[in-house]
Order: structure tokens, then C-alpha cells, then sequence
């Protein structure tokens, strides 16, 4: 089958490695002149580690990412240890580890792979205009492209939604907060004494203190050389037009309260900082066109706050999804009818793919995205009273179940969150090891796979709805 992938992200990557790995034609395109993925870190998490892995990622991401020993929560103000959760444990319990990584390292990575299995990657390739109902794009120097399936991964401000879903696409939306992003170099870091222990170079463990509306998210990168500084805030402060040090400014005005020790991270960090605000892509009426021919994947379609590490493990998780149901009905290299004279059956199969895989992945993205959400929100809470349990919380963080467990109800809604899908919450995101392990322990592959062979047959499937 030949698919055009419109985004040459991280998504869009994932999903060509898979597809040339199943035998599928695949041209990416992309705007950019040259391809390169900006900012610093991501962390990663197990569900999607396990399809990079599958896909022959494995030696390339081990030998230049990190997985941290442990990730230390502590009080913003005072420093203390507030608990523990053990990262390296999590290989054994999901199946694969969780890892940080620089983005433009694991760009670079992704990127070789889909060259390496077949991807012809056309850069300096803007697409201006979508034929949605016949798989085809025309490029903004008049070139038209067709393909049986076209893929859009054109990120969080995508045009291809907004030629799906005209008035009703809701665009991005602001969540609330935004984040300062740094980084320090680690040898100047462990040349302060009051760091050194804190920077430990055998552990490599993340720290994460939190406090009322705001928060420091730690961790290593670049081979242990690099430290990368995550700073959330609320996001009512317009630093658009800021200068460097304007912006290094404001951050050593809101994080004047911590403890010294992030002070002093603060103050031997790179010039180079930048302030994103966090913005999210609500739920959209659907992902796919009616004709079996375009569909979208990643920030396009779901975009959403960071406070579960899952926004780029979810568009993972969309190419393994996608390819899965996909294989099922249309197998590469099997179906003679795929040519450019289609059939109306190779329709019908495309259309009942891409139902689908929006029926299975829509439900599960936007319970992650409510998780994501209700993570920062619940994290950096003003409340006392919420802020106790939210400490509490920690103890129970290495035990089975969503905390508090169900029926209790004397802590109040904060504790008591619930997806539209009926996935309970806990309180802190990455904090609560039931959130952790619906999250984490899942098989995007297999649940298309059992909606797929459960499901009616193509033709009694009809339009997508």
C-alpha cells in the first residue's frame, strides 16, 4: 500500500518505520528545508519503548538515553524527601524501561531507521491543500501527490485538522500552565558542593520538587552531561517579546522561594531558556474522513499537557496501533486490487481500518489526556488540604490500585477523579502507581487487534461515526 506521511516529528517517523517494516510504500513529507527536532528532553515511557524496541530501535536508543534509578519528589520550599519512585523497576513490571532522552537525539534516531527500511523523505515539501476523499495532497509548488492513505502528523497547529473539521475543529486550547525549559552542564553542576551529591552521576536519578503552582522537573540527558530543567508555572505571564536574561529573570523571581539547592541549579544553567506555554488539542469529532483515505496520528489529533511523560509515547503508541489494523486489512504485498485502479472492496477495507483504530484509540488518548491534565493540575494545587493528601499520596505510591482506594470518599473530588472513559485517578500523575500502571501497562497493538477480528466486517461498518 502507498502512504503519504505529512510531518517528519517524531510521530510521523515512528509510524514510516513501522509501515516500511510491514512492506508498505511510504513518502514523507515534510516543510522544513532540513530536518531537525528542536528542544531538549523527553522522557519516554514503557508501552511505547516496547514497539521502538520491536522495531529494532533498541541498540541505537539504549546506548544514548538514560534510565534513571529513581525519581525523588520533594518539597519545592524546604527540600525534604517527600517519596520515592523507582524508575528502574518499571522494565520488570511493563515489559520495558522508562527513559529520557534528548529530542534531537532520538529525532536522529527515528529518522535513520525510516531511511534504513525504505521511506523516501521529501523535505522542503509544504502541503497547501488536502483532496481528503482521494488520498491525495498538493504541495505549495504545485505538485500533486496520491496515495492510497494519507497520514497527517503536522503537529499541535495542523492544518490537516482544520481541513478535516473546518468550523468544528477547536484548534489548541491553553491548559492553564507553561513551562521554562534549560539545561545545565553537568561538570559545573557537580563542581558546587552543595550539588554534588544531588547530581549522582551512578543512580542518574530525576528529582521533581513541587509546590504550590509551580514546580522543578530534573534530569540528565546527553550521555549524563547535560542536566535538563523543566520549570512549570501557571501560564499568566506574556514572554513572548522577553530577552534571555528578561526571562532568566522572571524565573529566579517565581522560584525565589525554593530551596537552595535549585537555586543554585538555576544559577549555573546555560543562557539559552525558553517559555512554553502548555496547550492541548480537546477532544476532536473525529480523527478520520468518511472515504478511507486520511487520517490523523500525534499532537495533530490529541495534543496534550506533559504531566504523564505520555505525549510522545502516544503517538507511538498511534503508529503501532495504525500499521496493526492496517496489516489486518490490507496485507502488504498480498492484495493485488491495491493499484490505481481501486476497487470499491479496498475501500471498504480502508474505511473499517480507520474506524477501527478511531473507535480504540480515541477513548484511550483522551483518558491519558484528562490523566495528563488532572496530573499538573493536582500537583501543583494551592489547597492545604489537597496539598496533605497529595504528600500522602507519596507513600502510597509504589503500592497496586488507584490511591486512595475506591469507596473512600473522606478526602473529597480531588482524590476521586474520573475520566469520561470511568478510569478513577490519583492524585500528582506520575505519582500514583494505579494512574502509572493502566497508563504504562498497555497494548495499543493488541486492543486494535481484538477490536479488529471482534468487530462486524468491513462492509456492515459502513461510514465512520
Amino acid at each position: 500500500m502507498r502512504v503519504i506521511i505529512v510531518g517528519a516529528g517524531i510521530a510521523g517517523l515512528s509510524l514510516a518505520i513501522a509501515l516500511g517494516q510491514s512492506g508498505h510504500q511510504v513518502t514523507i513529507l515534510d516543510a522544513a528545508p532540513q530536518l531537525a527536532e528542536l528542544g531538549a528532553g523527553v522522557q519516554m515511557t514503557p508501552q511505547a519503548i516496547r514497539y521502538l524496541f520491536r522495531w529494532g530501535l533498541k541498540d541505537d536508543l539504549m546506548s544514548e538515553s538514560i534510565i534513571p534509578e529513581n525519581l525523588h519528589v520533594r518539597d519545592g520550599h524546604s527540600g525534604d524527601l517527600l517519596g520515592s519512585i523507582r524508575i528502574k523497576n518499571m522494565e520488570a513490571q511493563y515489559g520495558a524501561p522508562y527513559i529520557v532522552v534528548h529530542r534531537a537525539v532520538l529525532h536522529a534516531i527515528l529518522h535513520r531507521h525510516a531511511i534504513r527500511t525504505g521511506s523516501q523523505v521529501l523535505l522542503d515539501s509544504d502541503v497547501v491543500e488536502y483532496d481528503l476523499a482521494n488520498g491525495a495532497v498538493r504541495l505549495r509548488n504545485g505538485k500533486r501527490l496520491t496515495a492510497d492513505l494519507v497520514v497527517a502528523s503536522d503537529g499541535i497547529s495542523s492544518l490537516a485538522r482544520s481541513k478535516l473539521l473546518g468550523s468544528r475543529d477547536p484548534g489548541s486550547q491553553p491548559t492553564g500552565w507553561a513551562a521554562f525549559r534549560m539545561t545545565a552542564e553537568v561538570s559545573k553542576l557537580r563542581a558546587d558542593p552543595a550539588l554534588a551529591s544531588l547530581i549522582d552521576l551512578q543512580s542518574r536519578s530525576s528529582n521533581w520538587w513541587i509546590a504550590p503552582q509551580l514546580s522543578c522537573m530534573t534530569y540528565l540527558i546527553k550521555d549524563a552531561t547535560l542536566l535538563n530543567i523543566v520549570l512549570s508555572h501557571r501560564d499568566d505571564i506574556n514572554t513572548k517579546e522577553f530577552t534571555s536574561s528578561e526571562l532568566h529573570d522572571t524565573v529566579r523571581t517565581l522560584f525565589r522561594g525554593f530551596e537552595p539547592r535549585v537555586q543554585h541549579i538555576l544559577d549555573l544553567s546555560r543562557p539559552q531558556i525558553a517559555n512554553y506555554p502548555v496547550h492541548a488539542v480537546p477532544p476532536l469529532p473525529s480523527w478520520a474522513h468518511e472515504s478511507g483515505r486520511f487520517v490523523l496520528i500525534g499532537d495533530a489529533a490529541h495534543a496534550m499537557a506533559f504531566y504523564m511523560s505520555m505525549g510522545v509515547s502516544i503517538a507511538v503508541e498511534d503508529a503501532a496501533a495504525l500499521v496493526a489494523v492496517l496489516d489486518l486489512a490490507c496485507p502488504p504485498d498480498t492484495d493485488p486490487s491495491f493499484s490505481h485502479e481501486r476497487s470499491e472492496d479496498v475501500d471498504s477495507k480502508l474505511k473499517h481500518a480507520l474506524y477501527v483504530f478511531e473507535t480504540v484509540r480515541k477513548p484511550r488518548v483522551e483518558a491519558v489526556q484528562e490523566a495528563s491534565l488532572h496530573g499538573g493540575d493536582s500537583s501543583h494545587t494551592s489547597d492545604e488540604m489537597e496539598r496533605s493528601v497529595l504528600y500522602e499520596a507519596l507513600s502510597h505510591s509504589r503500592e497496586g490500585g488507584v490511591w486512595p482506594l475506591e469507596g473512600d470518599a473522606s478526602r473529597g473530588e480531588f482524590v476521586q477523579k474520573t475520566t469520561r472513559t470511568g478510569q478513577r485517578l490519583g492524585p500528582g500523575g506520575i505519582i500514583d502507581k494505579g494512574t502509572r500502571d493502566w497508563c504504562y501497562d498497555y497494548d495499543a497493538v493488541g486492543a486494535v487487534q481484538e477490536y479488529y477480528k471482534s468487530s462486524s466486517t468491513a462492509a456492515e461498518a459502513g461510514v465512520l461515526s
